[in-house]
C-alpha cells in the first residue's frame, strides 16, 4: 500500500460528489438525475459511474454502489449505450471488488455485465478509439499487455502534435483537426491509467508529454478547458483530477493544481451536494450544455475518476518513471502550438489569455447549428489576476444567430446570397512577441458556418444513409472541406499586452462582391461583466460555460460603412471594459 500526502480541498470535493451521488441511489431505480428528474439516461454510463465512485470511496458503500450497478443490469441490451464507458468502469470496478474482498458471489455479474459491452476497433472520435484500446489493455492476460500497450502507444503517437496536444478528430490527421482541451484531459487520464496496469516507458512518456503540453494552456486559478467542446466541463475537470493524482501531483500544497481546480470545482456545488457541469451553473443552469451533457452522468463520471484514481494510489505498485514530473503552471512565457493553432500567454502582471490562431475544423458541421468554439483568430480565454474576463464562444441554432447577431462573439459572420459565412480559418499566421507583448497577424477566407439543405433526392438519400450506416461519418467529412467565400479575403490582428493592461483587436476586410454581402455583427466581441451595457451595443446573453457573460455587436449597419477597418480594445484593469474605434485599424 502507497501512503502518499491527503489533499483537504480534494478530500472535500471527492466526499462532497461521493454523498450528493448516494442521496441520489435507490433500490430498484439506482441514480436519479435531480435537474432532468429522471433516472439517469439508461444510454450513458452513470450508473455504472455512480457504482465504481462508490465502491472505490468505501468499501462501506458497497451495498449502495451494488443498487447502482443492478440498476444497469436491468436495462436490456438494445437500450444501453457507451458500451466503451461502461466497460472500462465495470472492468475498474472488477479490480476494486477484487482489492477490498468484495467476496466473489458479489464480484463474478461484474465481469459478466462487461462481457455484454462489445468494443469496436474505431469509433468517430478518436477519443472513444482510445478509451477502448486502453479497457482492451486492462483486461488483457499479462502475457498480451505489452502487445496492447504498443498498440496504444502508436495510437498516442499519431494522435498528438509535436508539442504533445491531443487530436480528438479526424482519425487520420492531416494539416487541419481538431484538438478540444477536455478530451486532451481524457487522454492524458487514459495514458496514465494504462501506466497502472502495464509498466511501459513509452506509456510514461506519452503521459509525460501531454501533462508538459497541459501546464502551458493552465490557469494558476484552477481554468483549464476554454477550447473545443464542453468547454471548462465536469468532464474534463474530471479526468484532468484523475490524471493529477494517478501522477503523483494530489500533495497538501497550495501551488498544488489539484488544489487549484479542487477549489474552483467547490464554486458550482448545488445545494443537493452534486456540481453544477460548468462554473457559469449557479447563474445559467444548463445553458451551455450540449445535448449528451447530463448532471447525474458526469458527477458520477467525475466521482468515479477520482475515486479510483486514488483507489490504486492506496492499492497497486505505482508505474515507474524515468524523471521526476514536475508542475510549472505558474511560470510566465507564450508558448504556441503552432500545429493546433493555440497561444497562451502567462505574464508576471497576472495576465492568462488563450488565443487560437489558424482555427480547427469543428467536430460537427450541421445544417441548423453554428459552432464557433473551434474558430480561430479568437480569444477562448481571458483572465487577470485569476478572474475571468472572457467567456469561451458558444455553439447556437442558426435561428437564434440571425435573430441575435451578438452571439457570434467575436467571430464576424457574413451573410451572402442568403448562407452564413464565418471567419474561422486563416491560411496565413504570423505571430511575433515576448513574455509581456504578444502580437498575432492572421488572414483568411471566411468558411461556410452551416451546411446547405440536400438539393436532390440523391443527396437526400445519401444524407439519411450516412445518418443510419455511416453514424455521421459523411458530414464529420465535409466539415474538414467547408465552402469558401473566396470572393472576400479577410485580415486580422489581435495584440495583447501586460504593461498597459489592454487587448486590442483589429479587423478589416475587402470584399469584391460588395453589393450582394453584409457583415451581421460589426464590432462583434464578448465579455465577462456585470455592468450596464452602456454605448452603442446591442447586448445579448452568451450561454457560455463561466458565469456573468454577455455577447456585444453593433446595430446592423450597410455594407459600406462595414468596410472601414475598426479596432476594439478591451482594458481589463481595474475593471474589464470595451471601446470600439473606427477607421485605419493598426494605427
Amino acid at each position: 500500500m502507497n501512503a502518499h500526502p491527503m489533499n483537504p480541498d480534494l478530500d472535500r470535493l471527492q466526499a462532497g460528489l461521493i454523498a450528493g451521488l448516494a442521496a441520489q441511489i435507490t433500490p430498484g431505480r439506482g441514480l436519479h438525475d435531480p435537474h432532468s428528474r429522471q433516472t439517469t439516461p439508461p444510454d450513458h454510463y452513470g450508473q455504472t459511474s455512480a457504482a465504481l465512485a462508490l465502491a472505490a470511496h468505501d468499501r462501506a458503500l458497497w451495498p449502495t454502489a451494488r443498487d447502482a450497478f443492478d440498476a444497469w443490469c436491468a436495462i436490456d441490451d438494445a437500450s444501453t449505450g457507451h458500451l466503451p464507458f461502461n466497460r472500462l468502469l465495470l472492468r475498474l470496478l472488477g479490480r476494486v471488488a477484487a482489492d477490498t474482498a468484495v467476496p466473489t458471489t458479489e464480484a463474478a455479474p461484474i465481469h459478466t455485465a462487461a462481457a455484454r459491452c462489445t468494443l469496436q476497433r474505431r469509433y468517430p472520435s478518436n477519443n472513444w478509439t482510445l478509451l477502448a484500446q486502453t479497457c482492451r489493455l486492462i483486461e488483457a492476460p499479462e502475457r498480451e499487455r505489452a502487445k496492447r500497450a504498443r498498440h496504444l502507444n502508436g495510437l498516442l503517437d499519431r494522435w498528438t502534435t509535436t508539442a504533445g496536444a491531443f487530436i480528438d478528430f479526424p482519425e487520420r490527421p492531416g494539416k487541419r483537426f481538431s484538438t478540444p482541451i477536455a478530451y486532451h484531459h481524457k487522454a492524458l487520464f487514459l495514458a496514465a491509467l494504462a501506466a497502472w496496469f502495464h509498466d511501459d516507458p513509452a506509456l510514461a512518456h506519452h503521459a509525460k508529454r501531454m501533462l508538459d503540453w497541459l501546464v502551458h494552456c493552465w490557469d494558476p486559478a484552477g481554468y483549464a478547458g476554454g477550447l473545443g467542446r464542453s468547454n471548462h466541463a465536469l468532464f474534463g475537470d474530471g479526468c484532468l483530477l484523475g490524471a493529477l493524482i494517478l501522477l503523483g501531483f494530489d500533495t497538501d500544497e497550495p501551488a498544488s493544481p489539484i488544489t487549484a481546480l479542487a477549489r474552483r470545482l467547490e464554486g458550482q456545488r448545488r445545494p443537493d451536494g452534486l456540481l453544477w457541469l460548468t462554473p457559469s451553473g449557479t447563474e445559467s443552469g444548463d445553458a451551455s450544455w450540449d445535448g449528451y451533457m447530463h448532471l447525474s452522468v458526469y458527477n458520477a463520471w467525475a466521482a468515479a475518476v477520482i475515486a479510483v484514481a486514488r483507489h490504486l494510489r492506496r492499492h497497486a505498485t505505482h508505474p515507474h518513471q524515468d524523471r521526476a514530473l514536475t508542475w510549472i503552471g505558474a511560470a510566465h512565457g507564450c508558448f504556441h502550438d503552432a500545429e493546433a493553432g493555440i497561444l497562451y500567454l502567462r505574464t508576471s502582471a497576472g495576465l492568462n489569455a488563450m488565443i487560437t490562431t489558424h482555427g480547427q475544423p469543428p467536430q460537427s458541421f450541421s445544417r441548423e447549428e453554428a459552432d464557433f468554439r473551434y474558430a480561430g483568430g479568437l480569444i477562448a480565454h481571458l483572465s487577470a489576476h485569476g478572474v475571468p474576463l472572457v467567456a469561451p464562444p458558444v455553439r447556437c441554432h442558426r435561428s437564434q444567430l440571425l435573430a441575435t447577431p451578438a452571439l457570434a462573439g467575436w467571430t464576424p459572420v457574413l451573410q451572402h446570397r442568403g448562407a452564413l459565412y464565418a471567419l474561422t480559418d486563416f491560411e496565413q499566421v504570423t505571430v511575433d512577441g515576448d513574455d509581456s507583448r504578444v502580437s498575432i497577424a492572421l488572414a483568411g477566407q471566411p468558411v461556410a458556418l452551416t451546411r446547405n439543405p440536400p438539393r436532390s433526392l440523391l443527396q437526400k438519400i445519401v444524407g439519411a444513409l450516412d445518418w443510419r450506416l455511416l453514424r455521421g461519418r459523411i458530414g464529420r467529412r465535409a466539415s474538414l472541406d467547408r465552402p469558401r467565400l473566396r470572393s472576400v479575403s479577410a485580415t486580422l490582428s489581435i495584440v495583447l499586452s501586460a504593461n498597459d493592461a489592454t487587448v486590442s483587436v483589429d479587423f478589416r476586410f475587402d470584399p469584391l462582391a460588395a453589393a450582394e454581402l453584409r457583415l451581421t455583427n460589426p464590432g462583434g466581441h464578448n465579455l465577462i461583466t456585470t455592468q450596464s451595457a452602456d454605448g452603442p451595443w446591442q447586448t445579448s446573453p452568451f450561454g457560455s460555460s463561466l458565469p456573468h457573460a454577455i455577447g456585444r455587436c453593433l446595430a446592423n449597419e450597410t455594407t459600406e460603412s462595414d468596410q472601414r477597418p475598426f479596432r476594439l480594445r478591451i482594458r481589463y484593469s481595474p475593471a474589464p471594459d470595451c471601446t470600439l474605434e473606427r477607421g485605419p485599424a493598426g494605427t
